[in-house]
């Protein structure tokens, strides 16, 4: 579940233009959930989206998803907010149930 979270948080974060990106690594720098915060040299270092999403899910676990909403809300990006929202609270849909089986053929 997590890889599939790291990876739509990378496709939003690929999505923010240079200035974007920059804005959102400086608020998330400043965000601390449970205790938990990503230090601003790690920010800083990381060279790519996939970079930040991992570093994302090392901190924040199955709430990173949460953590990237609350930040694009912070710096304005209300669009991939919402398109971010919208994937993280679908949920994944069940296997389809098997058909009901034929009636029985009954001869009186």
């Amino acid at each position: 579940m997590e890889h599939i979270l790291q990876s739509q948080i990378q496709r939003t974060l690929d999505k923010l233009d240079s200035n974007g990106l920059k804005r959102f690594k400086d608020e998330l720098g400043k965000t601390k959930i449970d205790g938990q915060q990503i230090s601003t040299g790690k920010l800083q270092d990381a060279r790519s989206n996939a970079e930040v999403a991992s570093l994302l899910i090392s901190n924040f676990h199955n709430r990173a998803g949460e953590v990237v909403i609350s930040v694009l809300k912070t710096i304005n990006k209300t669009d991939l907010a919402t398109e971010l929202e919208g994937i993280c609270r679908t949920p994944p849909k069940p296997p389809s149930p098997p058909p009901p089986p034929a009636p029985a053929c009954v001869i009186t």
